[in-house]
């Protein structure tokens, strides 16, 4: 519910900034064209506006302040605290969307490690990682993936020192700093002309790839941390 409110309330002052911007812009866009409405911050409606976003921004921090609490409290929270680069925040919202990491609530059983990296979007499938096809519904939580993926950059911003996901990070590009795509990837190539199977990843697929490795790697210890915790007997 906490980390709900905190979704709701970013996503609206986020949709306001933007027509802050909009109404306040005076350049053109790329392709000449103004869109803006070239008003100025003293514009009473612009006034209004700004006032408005500033209220949500407050909202948001108090949000923000709360969901942290909540995760302090959760029986999560110290192992979260002690992963530097994951965050409370970040893990609380990650939480919120993929439930108890070690059990399977709709069954009411234990879930494996496989069925958390597939309903978060990271299994493997003939060869394949699990990526949108169009016409095609997608059968994991796309925000489990944006939150695993977002605490994932953030761990990479950590020293390799205090972060162990930074290090998972280090050996992977190292891992897949010669390697070479098993089928034609479009990521690689440019629009229309995919890198042909057996040419060298991109520097950008190589971190991804190694992002990649993060976001299981924190999947897995999420996993183990709560078996333990139902091992002593306090289910998350």
């Amino acid at each position: 519910m906490l980390a709900e409110v905190l979704d709701e309330l970013e996503t609206v002052r986020i949709a306001n900034e933007n027509r802050v911007r909009q109404l306040t812009r005076t350049e053109a866009d790329s392709d000449g064209e103004e869109r803006g409405f070239g008003l100025t911050l003293d514009n009473p409606m612009v006034q209004k506006l700004v006032t408005s976003v500033e209220a949500l921004a407050q909202a948001e921090h108090e949000a923000t302040l709360n969901l942290q609490r909540a995760m302090r409290a959760h029986p999560l929270g110290p192992w979260v605290k002690s992963q530097a680069g994951v965050g409370e925040k970040q893990a609380a919202r990650l939480l919120a969307t993929i439930g108890d990491p070690f059990w399977n609530d709709l069954h009411d059983r234990p879930r494996t490690v496989s069925e958390l990296w597939a309903f978060a979007g990271y299994a493997v499938h003939d060869g394949h990682a699990q990526a949108r096809r169009r016409g095609e519904r997608s059968n994991w939580s796309a925000d489990a993936k944006m939150r695993t993926y977002l605490i994932a950059v953030s761990c990479v911003k950590q020293s390799a020192e205090k972060s162990k996901y930074r290090r998972v990070y280090d050996e992977g590009r190292a891992k897949y700093a010669d390697a070479a795509h098993p089928h034609d990837c479009k990521r690689c190539g440019p629009a229309g002309k995919p890198a042909l199977a057996g040419s060298p990843l991109s520097a950008g697929h190589q971190h991804n790839r190694a992002i990649r490795l993060i976001s299981k790697e924190l999947l897995k210890d999420l996993w183990i941390a709560s078996r333990d915790l139902y091992a002593q007997k306090e289910p998350i």
